[in-house]
């Protein structure tokens, strides 16, 4: 594991994408973040304490997409791929672009993470679906550990529907082998007096529970702790995760910082942290809540580090996988956008799946893939993109060749004859 580049009691100020890019691998404890959700608001407004006017928007267009991401997505993680595809068939292009949006952010963050490490995604019913087959595809299916239900009461104007009062947040570990500190979360428990913790007529000492993963925790307008962000979240919800997630002196990360809820929780429980949020007020948000919440004896001016540029990173630029190697481009190689290189391959090609032959009745059942991974080299390139229907797609993998892919196929007698007879000829 490489060390950390980043100093403790950082807030980076910028588009976190560059930051995260900027951070050693296997670095970071825990992520703990509160992203957009992709409520097609086209701002979120609202005025601090201290009097700042802070704002984000929360609507999302392929216009936000650059193809950069779309190309890394496609070449090492075809299962992630499928997963936007399907969030902009199902929802709509602000749904498709929203999510690759937050997917290029989330691989930095699985990359950045100990294998020890864990993140949690706080999101509510708009994107959750989707964001979970997401997380599903980064972190892998059998590294879920919770879905963790925040609940909270409130008015809210609900004719035809049950009011939505809660939000989700998705507990996932990097490995089979992660930090959960069950004793120092318990919550008082009343089993005692009901016998729970009875056997043979002997009573046990009742050291409290672990909570459900459904947490009630009202945050109503005119609670004390309330910033005036738009978007804040309670402070007890986030020192419970840290409690449970991290140790003392751990480093805490979050890239969507906002009022710094997850910084100054992890302050507050001796843990090191790194804040990234995109608005210049978050300096002074992070300076008054440290002031008013931690310590107001401490210089926090001075010790809250508010960079605007990445780290660089010393861990010689080396991927935690892989998987996640980022292959250099030929100088002034000309960047595709995906329409355009599936355009090209059907007008090539035709409607076929070039693994196995096969010809769907919608061009939107093939996907882009590359003939030579590039985990194997291959480039982004469009002599070395391919048309692949789903089943072939997830056999090849970031393993197989094109060549190769096809020899398991014939071998499998899974060949359309007439179509690869003539194509074993090309």
């Amino acid at each position: 594991m490489a060390t950390l580049n980043v100093a403790n009691r950082t807030l980076f100020i910028g588009d976190n994408l560059p930051i995260l890019r900027g951070i050693n691998s296997e670095s970071v404890d825990l992520i703990a973040t509160d992203p957009p959700f992709n409520k097609g608001v086209k701002a979120f407004e609202g005025i601090t304490k201290a009097g700042e006017n802070v704002s984000y928007k929360d609507v999302w267009t392929w216009g936000d997409v650059q193809a950069e991401w779309t190309n890394e997505i496609l070449g090492n993680h075809p299962a992630l791929y499928s997963v936007i595809q399907a969030a902009n068939a199902s929802a709509g292009d602000d749904m498709g672009a929203f999510l690759c949006w937050l997917a290029v952010r989330v691989l930095e963050c699985h990359r950045i993470l100990k294998p020890t490490g864990s993140m949690y995604l706080h999101i509510d019913h708009t994107a959750h679906a989707y964001a979970k087959a997401m997380m599903d595809a980064i972190f892998g299916r059998k590294n879920f550990r919770n879905e963790i239900v925040w609940a909270y009461t409130g008015p809210q104007r609900a004719l035809g529907h049950f009011p939505r009062k809660h939000d989700t947040i998705l507990f996932y570990s990097k490995g089979d082998k992660w930090v959960f500190n069950r004793d120092a979360i318990r919550i008082p428990s009343k089993w005692n007096e009901l016998g729970g913790f009875s056997k043979d007529g002997v009573k046990r000492k009742n050291r409290g529970k672990v909570p459900e993963d459904w947490w009630h925790m009202t945050f109503g307008p005119n609670t004390k702790e309330r910033m005036g962000y738009p978007t804040q979240k309670p402070l007890a919800v986030y020192e419970r995760i840290i409690k449970a997630s991290s140790n003392e002196g751990d480093v805490v990360l979050d890239p969507f910082a906002g009022c710094a809820t997850t910084c100054v929780a992890a302050e507050r429980l001796g843990r090191k942290w790194i804040g990234i949020d995109i608005n210049e007020e978050a300096t002074g948000v992070i300076r008054d809540r440290l002031q008013g919440e931690v310590s107001k004896s401490m210089a926090w001016k001075t010790l809250v580090k508010t960079p605007k540029k990445p780290p660089k990173r010393t861990d010689g630029g080396a991927p935690a996988a892989p998987e996640l190697r980022v292959i250099s481009r030929k100088r002034n190689a000309r960047r595709w956008s995906v329409k355009e290189v599936r355009e090209t391959l059907l007008g090539e090609n035709g409607q076929r799946c070039q693994g196995c032959g096969w010809e769907p009745p919608y061009p939107d059942y093939l996907q882009i893939d590359h003939k030579k991974p590039r985990s194997l080299g291959g480039a982004d390139e469009m002599d070395n993109y391919t048309l692949l229907c789903d089943p072939c797609n997830r056999l090849k993998s970031n393993k197989l060749t094109l060549n190769e892919l096809r020899d398991v196929r014939v071998e499998e007698g899974r060949v359309d004859a007439v179509w690869w007879a003539e194509e074993r000829w090309r």
